[in-house]
């Protein structure tokens, strides 16, 4: 029977890497007619108003009555869709979100990594107390068996239990109760795309110790579903964003949001 050969994929989802065919990586694609009449965004941002590009005040007086530029818009409506986000960061992660939302801003569509970002997700798959359909205690229930029984490595068959015991966990996902309001279940929420790989594994006459590496990307992107949910339509920082990617006239580019964790794992030899 082979040896698996390290690094090896153990669990890749259905969904891939790098996908640019789903709805929410599209930008620029809507005109204003499709927007508010189809998609029912009329009403858009408390400051500006992109249709016609004119300031919004509840003192008229006070009001700038010039239309603003695009880049003026824009400026104005990044910074509001900020404000307006507040409640969603504001106990804990703001500054993912807030370089989440500079980096739409900026960055031209580039892909985005952060520090902070792999320790938020290494934490949220450590922090994983189930058992049951935690991928990482999935994982280390399977080493333990295939471990003690070779000192030489892993089977093929130790590598198809791992991905058949995976397929049935719990994937990484920041989509509990506190991240609602720490700013990682509107910076990622879903993770689109998950691979693990075991990279490591030395198997001595007392036990074992792995390293797995946890790679996810996400989309910062919104799709027409997100949009005509009511969970989310009647969010001004939801129609601000949409608008924001979406409307042909500001066109601001999605991109994709990559995470990476790489946890160690060990166990005894049974004597």
């Amino acid at each position: 029977m082979s040896v698996l050969t390290l690094p090896a994929t153990i669990y890749q989802t259905k969904h891939k890497f790098n996908d640019y065919s789903t709805d929410d990586m599209k930008c620029g694609d809507l005109t204003e007619k499709q927007l508010r009449g189809d998609l029912g965004l009329d009403d858009v941002s408390e400051v500006v108003d992109p249709w016609t590009g004119k300031e919004v005040s509840i003192f008229n007086s006070f009001r700038d009555t010039r239309q603003k530029s695009r880049a003026e818009m824009a400026e104005l409506l990044f910074n509001e869709f900020l404000r307006v986000s507040m409640p969603a960061y504001y106990l804990g992660q703001h500054q993912i979100f807030n370089n989440l939302v500079k980096h739409l801003y900026h960055g031209n569509g580039k892909s985005y990594s952060s520090p902070f970002l792999d320790r938020a997700y290494e934490s949220l798959i450590l922090n994983d107390k189930s058992s049951s359909s935690s991928p990482l205690s999935i994982i280390q229930s399977i080493l333990d068996k295939f471990a003690n029984d070779s000192k030489n490595g892993l089977s093929d068959d130790a590598k198809n239990a791992l991905t058949v015991g995976i397929s049935k966990s719990r994937l990484p996902r920041f989509n509990r109760w506190a991240d609602s309001f720490n700013g990682l279940g509107m910076s990622i929420h879903d993770i689109y795309a998950t691979n693990i790989q075991l990279t490591q594994l030395d198997i001595t006459d007392s036990g074992y110790v792995a390293k797995v590496t946890f790679t996810g990307q996400d989309h910062f992107g919104l799709d027409k579903t997100d949009i005509t949910s009511m969970k989310f339509h009647y969010i001004r920082a939801f129609r601000i964003w949409f608008v924001l990617q979406r409307w042909e006239k500001l066109a601001y580019k999605p991109f994709f949001t990559n995470m990476k964790a790489v946890l160690e794992i060990s166990g005894r030899r049974n004597r």
